[in-house]
């Protein structure tokens, strides 16, 4: 069976999906987000994060989720 099928494409879509919400921050950073818009800054400091780790969490939920 070819493991390039629709179906096996969407398996693979939601694991890369749910791979990215598996940590704390990035699922913080949704939070916040979907409060309303923010720039990264703003999201760094409402979390604590450095801005480097904040851009970095969210860079890895834009390419799941984008």
């Amino acid at each position: 069976m070819s493991t390039n099928t629709p179906k096996h494409r969407v398996y693979g879509h939601l694991a890369d999906i749910a791979a990215a919400l598996a940590h704390p921050h990035r699922l913080e950073l949704l939070e916040l987000i979907a409060q309303g818009e923010r720039s990264v800054e703003e999201l760094a400091v409402r979390t604590g994060f450095s801005l480097a780790n904040a851009s970095r969490h969210l860079q890895i939920l834009r390419r799941a989720l984008g």
